[in-house]
C-alpha cells in the first residue's frame, strides 16, 4: 500500500453532536472561512502546540479560533454551581 503524499489531501470523518456542528458553522461564518478552513486551521493549531519543545499557549490563528468558544463555555448557566466552591 502506498502512502499518500505531503501534498495531496485525505478525507477525515468524524461524528459531533449537532450543537457542535452548528457552533463550528457558525464560527466560520464569522470568520469568513468554510467549515473545513476553519477545522482544518484548529487541528494544525492544536497538533502544532502539542509538539516536544513548543510552548502550549502559542499565539495565532489557535487563539483567534477558540476566544469565543471558551466564553460561550466559561459562562454559562450550568457551570454556575462551581463560581461558589472558590
Amino acid at each position: 500500500m502506498q502512502k499518500p503524499d505531503e501534498g495531496d489531501e485525505m478525507r477525515l470523518a468524524i461524528e459531533i453532536e449537532p450543537g457542535m456542528r452548528k457552533r463550528i458553522e457558525a464560527a466560520a461564518a464569522a470568520r469568513g472561512v468554510s467549515i473545513k478552513d476553519y477545522v482544518v486551521t484548529a487541528l494544525r493549531q492544536a497538533l502544532d502546540s502539542s509538539e516536544p519543545g513548543r510552548p502550549s499557549d502559542v499565539p495565532g490563528e489557535w487563539g483567534n479560533l477558540s476566544n469565543g468558544s471558551f466564553a460561550r463555555d466559561w459562562i454559562s448557566d450550568a457551570d454556575a454551581v462551581y463560581d461558589d466552591l472558590a
